[in-house]
């Protein structure tokens, strides 16, 4: 049954080589292969790679492998079980096979030998469906970068039954690390660089409970302050080592530089037990310390009474949002729109934007025909708004990607900008419809000005600055799993006389007197909150204490 779906799938597979074809930079692939620990001889290397592409992690290699040759003088087919490299995109593939046909012939292996083990080599195929019979010593990668909502449905399906880690929204790669995980010899190393979210998002559970429990995890190295690939890629990548039926602690560094690419500070060591919880990477201890005893003493926030949601995509700006007098339909299909530039010393500030509604109160899809204005104004942009590719094969081509709901829209709710250096938070107490470009938090517990400062002194930023897995040109990501992984006690369990003060300190914006309230709940320093708070703190808490 399987291989009858896997069948019906085939004509899909052109999907992966259009989104994957990110090609690391040399140096920054010499500067990985140095952390990888090969053979003294290496023709007893059996060398995997999953994702090959332009062959930038075997290519260099070839030498080193030639010249074993003849030290050793051994015939050059003694070459052909040393690497096995699969690439799912047939014309990568060819161009790979004739790269290392080239590249073995300038090492003077006779030209049809070198065709030959090139030929061995290369397999045109989708590792995720490979079942290679051997194992491998050393398996290094730059997987495809390919999230979630890029997979096909059906495809997602057949990889959710296949790979246990493959849940929660995961994005393509961590189903390659689990592959590949199974092809290890003992003892055996694998070395990938992809994206670090593994590090700390849910669906890296299983990644993290293999590697702390099965080997160690010998090295990881932050490259999101270096431009890693020859085209630009947000992916915030991280190189990993990983060693099979070994133990011992992991050395966590961070690079920095384009043409001269050197570490960012001091390496630092970190030793894991066996766990599926995420990996603290922060060199900052204080923070990792308080991090550690937040997460066992307190809920988190989505336990706290605290819903979370991204805002509403259009994915067609353009038509859907503009000024009500430049949209001609019903005053009642426009609602107030606001976005990440709309935050201002921690308020939420509309500036006349509008964006068009083509919802029902439950959330559905209007009819048309209800509303002749709107259905005149979109008519005239249905070309454009037919060429998006989620609206190109729908019968309701006017809906916007998002459905706008006004149990989101019409609340008072949070709104934290998704990518920023510090946090961005800001209240709105209107109830206006929020872009994709912040995340909203809703509370049925925590009065929402208290939640406002209290995330904003420090507690925000100290979590996703410490669970970070990667931070370019120091930015973060402040999206769902990240503010859910925020810690914080419940506010109808807090000591009656703790709120008061809280309250009082707020009010007066004695930003010293918050502080110190919310580091005695994490029992560490104010100045430690300090160095984390959001942007706007000093608009927000800036008057002095009262002498």
């Amino acid at each position: 049954m399987e291989g009858k779906a896997e069948a019906r799938l085939e004509a899909e597979r052109p999907w992966q080589a259009d989104l994957c074809q990110f090609f690391t930079r040399d140096k920054v692939v010499e500067l990985c292969l140095r952390h990888v620990a090969f053979p003294e001889n290496l023709l007893t290397m059996r060398l995997l790679e999953p994702a090959a592409g332009q062959g930038a992690f075997f290519l260099p290699l070839l030498p080193r492998l030639v010249e074993a040759c003849r030290t050793q003088k051994k015939t050059m087919d003694l070459l052909r079980p040393v690497i096995r490299a699969y690439e799912i995109d047939g014309e990568v593939a060819t161009n790979l096979r004739r790269q290392c046909a080239t590249t073995l012939e300038e090492l003077d292996v006779p030209r049809a030998k070198a065709m030959e083990i090139a030929q061995c080599w290369i397999r045109n195929e989708d590792f995720l469906e490979a079942r290679p019979r051997q194992r491998f010593t050393h398996i290094v990668s730059n997987p495809p970068y390919i999230r979630w909502d890029s997979i096909p449905a059906a495809l997602r399906d057949v990889y959710k039954t296949r790979f246990n880690s493959f849940k929660q929204r995961a994005d393509l790669y961590v189903a390659f690390i689990e592959h590949a995980l199974g092809l290890l010899e003992p003892y055996g190393q694998l070395a990938f660089l992809c994206p670090g979210t593994w590090t700390r998002n849910v669906y890296g559970n299983a990644i993290r409970e293999a590697f702390t429990s099965q080997g160690q995890l010998k090295t990881i190295i932050d490259f999101s302050d270096v431009d890693s690939f020859e085209t630009s890629a947000d992916a915030y990548p991280h190189f990993f080592v990983f060693q099979k039926d070994s133990a011992g602690p992991t050395q966590i560094s961070s690079m920095i530089g384009f043409d001269r690419i050197e570490r960012s500070g001091n390496a630092v060591v970190r030793t894991f037990s066996p766990s599926a919880s995420p990996l603290l990477l922060t060199r900052d201890f204080a923070a990792q310390k308080a991090v550690k005893a937040a997460r066992r003493r307190f809920p988190k926030l989505e336990d706290v009474g605290c819903t979370i949601r991204v805002g509403s995509a259009t994915g067609c700006n353009n038509v859907f949002l503009g000024s009500a007098k430049d949209i001609a339909i019903e005053r009642s299909r426009l609602l107030p729109f606001v976005n990440a530039s709309s935050i201002h010393n921690g308020k939420v500030r509309w500036v006349g934007t509008q964006i068009v509604n083509v919802f029902d109160k439950n959330g559905k899809v209007v009819k048309l025909s209800k509303f002749p204005r709107m259905a005149a104004y979109l008519q005239k942009n249905k070309k454009q708004l037919q060429s998006r590719a989620k609206a190109s094969q729908s019968k309701v081509w006017w809906r916007t990607i998002d459905s706008l709901h006004p149990d989101w829209y019409a609340s008072p709710k949070l709104l934290v900008v998704d990518v920023s250096a510090l946090p961005v938070i800001g209240i709105d107490t209107t109830g206006y419809c929020a872009g994709s470009g912040v995340y909203q938090i809703k509370s049925d517990e925590w009065p929402l000005a208290d939640l406002l400062t209290f995330l904003s002194a420090g507690v925000l930023g100290l979590f996703v600055a410490t669970l970070s897995a990667g931070a370019t040109a120091g930015f973060h990501r402040f999206q769902k799993s990240q503010i859910a992984a925020v810690h914080m006690p419940r506010w109808p369990e807090l000591a009656s006389d703790w709120k008061a003060k809280f309250k009082v300190a707020r009010k007066e914006k004695n930003g010293r007197a918050v502080l110190k309230l919310v580091a005695e709940l994490y029992e560490c320093e104010a100045s430690l909150l300090e160095n984390y708070v959001a942007r706007d703190w000093d608009a927000l808490c800036s008057k002095r204490p009262k002498k």
